[in-house]
């Protein structure tokens, strides 16, 4: 089985004989243990087919029903079993199969991934005080609770003697670092055309698409649409634009930040417009001796307090504005309050509200340990960084210029204010 994993030809071969169709595109492996990459080896111009996958190709279709997997799901409650973990079983018990269908397949997945499941605690320096270490941890401690309330109840409640169970195979190898496996695998290598637009998506389509050569391409800016042909019984990935020689497949990422591209698939977006920063708003009530006088009023406005708001580049929560001037209300303007919902309450207080907001964000990004241009000289040293530290350092940099962008936003509605009133004045 394992020439397979070696041998990428061999796999594209197999594909092909099992029905695949991708006559100008080979498969390439990617270094560090990022597995195979699907890459176009001659130009394909706009609406031409690149790939074709049939529907026994896509896992996990050819799955026995009297399999060790398919056995241990007739366990599972259905209420209770998600689609990715049903998936993870099928893989995990599969990979166990030296006779199963998927063998050529299952024996060229990497065995290391780049998301947040396959960085080490001591790696979590590299991205400073982003916010995909605490991503990280709730996805480890999720997988975790997962295991143990889905998965393992059905390994124990499993019969290892039973005519299903391959020869050798134990309930141990069902354990933690096998489902951990499965779910990076799809989790990083499937396709869910769910999160794709209606130009990246023709008609209805799979849930979830996984299997050979499927799973090589590139999760970013899409260069292709997916569409389903029921007729002919087969997954259809058609060129939206021209792709050059040399240049990956790409399937759409839909909004999704790099900050969950990463976390989740381990890949990352260069020019990604849904990239974003977290900036938690809350009333300091100890030290501001209004502050419960001032949540009273929030709640008038339906404002939480605390908050925690989603911020894009050059962009600003009309809710997190809106905190932001209650918060710096003086008593004299307490009768306005109800102002800042829609428009300044006085031209001091906005003042006030935007020095707040540039001075939080300084302080976030004196909690990173470098500068933007520091990270860019980290960027272009020339290969210097491992594909994992190259990731790091990109992530970070993207959320320091967003941070940024955060304040120019406030200096410039600070000069168009002034402007405007200048204006009303002549």
């Amino acid at each position: 089985m394992m020439r397979w994993a070696k041998d990428k030809e061999g796999l594209m071969r197999w594909a092909k004989e099992k029905g695949a169709k991708s006559d100008k595109a080979e498969l390439v492996k990617l270094p560090e243990g990022g597995g195979l990459s699907l890459v176009v080896s001659e130009d394909i111009a706009e609406g031409e087919l690149v790939l074709s996958i049939p529907a026994n190709l896509l896992f996990p279709s050819l799955v026995s029903k009297t399999s060790l997997s398919s056995a241990m799901l007739r366990n599972a409650d259905n209420s209770t079993i998600g689609r990715v973990s049903a998936l993870c079983i099928y893989l995990m018990g599969e990979r166990l199969d030296p006779e199963s269908f998927w063998a050529p397949w299952i024996s060229s997945l990497p065995d290391t991934f780049r998301h947040a499941l396959s960085y080490k605690d001591e790696e979590m320096e590299m991205f400073q005080a982003s916010a995909f270490k605490e991503l990280r941890q709730r996805k480890i401690t999720n997988l975790r609770s997962e295991y143990e309330s889905i998965i393992k109840p059905l390994v124990d409640a499993q019969d290892f003697a039973a005519p299903e169970v391959p020869k050798g195979v134990t309930a141990a190898q069902f354990g933690f670092d096998a489902f951990e496996w499965a779910y990076s695998v799809i989790t990083t290598r499937a396709v869910f055309p769910g999160l794709l637009s209606d130009k990246e998506r023709i008609g209805e389509v799979p849930v979830v698409l996984l299997g050979p050569l499927t799973d090589a391409l590139k999760h970013g800016e899409s260069t292709v649409s997916i569409s389903f042909d029921g007729e002919g019984q087969e997954a259809r990935f058609t060129a939206i634009a021209p792709i050059a020689k040399g240049d990956a497949v790409s399937v759409g990422c839909g909004l999704t930040s790099n900050l969950e591209l990463l976390a989740n698939r381990g890949s990352l977006v260069a020019a990604n417009r849904n990239n974003f920063v977290l900036i938690k708003f809350q009333l300091d009530m100890d030290a501001d001796i209004h502050a419960s006088a001032k949540q009273a009023m929030m709640r008038q406005l339906n404002l939480t307090n605390p908050m925690t708001y989603i911020v894009r580049s050059g962009e600003m929560p009309q809710g997190l504005l809106s905190s932001l001037r209650i918060q710096s209300l003086s008593p004299t303007e307490f009768t306005s309050y109800h102002k800042a919902l829609e428009s300044p309450v006085s031209l001091d207080n906005e003042w006030r509200a935007y020095r707040l907001l540039i001075s939080s964000c300084n302080a976030i990004l004196g909690l990173y340990k470098t500068s933007v241009e520091e990270d860019e000289a980290l960027l272009g040293a020339g290969g210097g960084l491992t594909a994992r530290a190259q990731a790091a350092v990109s992530l970070r940099r993207q959320e320091k210029l967003i941070y940024d962008s955060v304040k120019a936003w406030a200096h410039d509605a600070w000069s168009s204010l002034l402007y405007a009133g200048a204006s009303t004045s002549e």
